[in-house]
C-alpha cells in the first residue's frame, strides 16, 4: 500500500480550494492517511520516516543475500523494523518459510492493516506491534534486523536542504543503531537501506562488520553527526554482521 502526499506536478493540478477539499474528504475518510499526516505534522517521539511507501518483495537482492547468510530452512528470528502496511514481511515470509517474524510501526493505522492481512492470511509464527523504537524487544533474540527506508525523512531530499535536524536528528538515528546491536545476536545481520545517516558514524557502529555493499541511491541525501549535509560521496554499505566478540 501507498500513502502519496500531493505529488501532482504543478502545471497539471487543480485548483487550490478543490486540492483543500480533498485532503480534507481524504483526512476525515481515510485513517491510513490521517496516520501519515499526524506523523508528517506532529513528529511524534521515535518517528523518522512519516510516509509509508511500500511494495511485496521490494529487495529481492537483499532478502536473497541474507537467506544465503542465515539459511531459506532455518527457525530464525527476524525483526522487520518500520513495517508499514505489511509487504516486507509477507515477501521475507516466502525466503524463510520457518522464520518467526515480527513486524513493527509507529503508525497504528499501519498495523491495523498488517493484522487485518495477517487475519485473512493466519500465520501463528508472525505477529505485529505498534511501537517506537525496539527498547521493549529482548536483548540477543534476533538473527536479523531489517531496517529499510525508515531511518530517513523524504523532505530531506528537496532542493536547498543543507541541515536535517528540522525533521530528524542523528541522536535519535544513534539510540536506535545501539538498541538494534543489543536485540541482535552475535553473528546477527542488520539491514539498512536508503539511510539519511552512516552506520559508520554512530558509536554501535563499532560493533559491526559490513558484508553487502550496493550501489548508493543517490535520492537519499547523508547527514553527519552534526546534522549538517554531507558532500556527495556514495556510501554503499548495506548489511552489517554483529561482531562474535561485540
Amino acid at each position: 500500500m501507498t500513502v502519496n502526499i500531493d505529488i501532482e506536478p504543478a502545471q497539471s493540478r487543480p485548483p487550490l480550494i478543490i486540492r483543500a477539499i480533498r485532503r480534507l474528504w481524504r483526512l476525515a475518510a481515510d485513517r491510513v492517511y490521517r496516520n501519515v499526516m499526524w506523523l508528517y505534522v506532529v513528529r511524534p517521539k521515535g518517528a523518522f520516516q512519516p510516509f509509508n511507501d511500500t511494495s511485496s518483495d521490494r529487495y529481492p537482492r537483499i532478502f536473497d543475500f541474507v537467506r544465503s547468510e542465515l539459511g531459506a530452512a532455518s527457525e530464525v528470528k527476524i525483526l522487520s523494523y518500520g513495517c508499514s502496511t505489511g509487504d516486507e514481511v509477507f515477501s521475507l515470509r516466502q525466503y524463510f518459510p520457518d522464520a518467526v517474524i515480527t513486524g513493527i510501526d509507529i503508525n497504528p493505522a499501519n498495523i491495523a492493516v498488517c493484522r487485518r492481512r495477517l487475519k485473512k492470511s493466519p500465520d501463528a509464527n508472525i505477529s505485529f506491534t505498534t511501537a517506537n523504537s525496539t527498547a521493549a524487544e529482548p536483548s540477543g533474540s534476533y538473527d536479523a534486523i531489517f531496517c529499510m527506508a525508515v531511518l530517513r525523512h523524504g523532505s530531506l531530499g528537496l532542493p536547498g536542504v543543507t541541515r536535517c535536524d528540522h525533521l530528524i536528528r542523528f541522536e535519535d538515528f544513534a539510540r536506535a543503531i545501539a538498541d538494534f546491536e543489543r536485540c541482535l545476536k552475535p553473528g546477527g545481520l542488520l539491514v539498512i537501506r536508503h539511510s539519511n545517516f552512516r552506520l559508520c558514524d554512530a558509536a554501535a557502529g563499532l560493533a559491526f562488520e559490513t558484508v553487502l555493499r550496493l550501489e548508493h541511491d543517490s535520492k537519499t541525501p547523508l547527514f553527519g553527526p552534526d546534522n549538517r549535509l554531507l558532500p556527495e560521496k556514495p556510501y554503499p554499505d548495506t548489511v552489517f554482521r554483529k561482531k562474535l566478540n561485540a
